[in-house]
């Protein structure tokens, strides 16, 4: 078994949630930064790297759209994961089939896409 202590941004982190599904794990740590590892299926890990085919060996960083946020909490689908920022904010990611990201459309999304484009803080607070 390997242990993880550093991730690739050399930091130390304290990991605050493990959410896996199927083929595909994502760790969320202290500092809001998620990081995914398994099958790329569907767009599933939400990395936009056309040159990451078809799996990832080890811990890797979702950066683009989620850089700027701090992710609070992962829920992962079968092929879809969708995620929910500090800043109350919804991203979605992977297989779209039957519309489970809440985009105007069926495609796969490869990295992670905002579900509402709008101010979601009312829908929040009111869970």
């Amino acid at each position: 078994m390997k242990t993880i202590g550093h991730f690739e941004d050399n930091k130390s982190n304290l990991t605050m949630q493990v959410c896996a599904r199927k083929r595909k794990t994502f760790v969320l740590v202290d500092s809001g930064s998620v990081y995914g590892f398994g099958s790329m299926g569907f767009g599933s890990l939400g990395f936009l790297n056309r040159r990451v085919l078809d799996k990832v060996l080890e811990p890797r960083i979702l950066e683009y759209t989620l850089k700027s946020h701090h992710v609070y909490e992962i829920s992962t689908g079968l092929y879809h994961t969708v995620v929910f920022t500090s800043r109350t904010k919804i991203f979605g990611f992977g297989d779209n089939e039957r519309a489970q990201l809440g985009h105007d459309t069926l495609r796969s999304c490869l990295e992670p896409t905002q579900i509402l484009n709008r101010d979601t803080s009312e829908d929040v607070e009111s869970m």
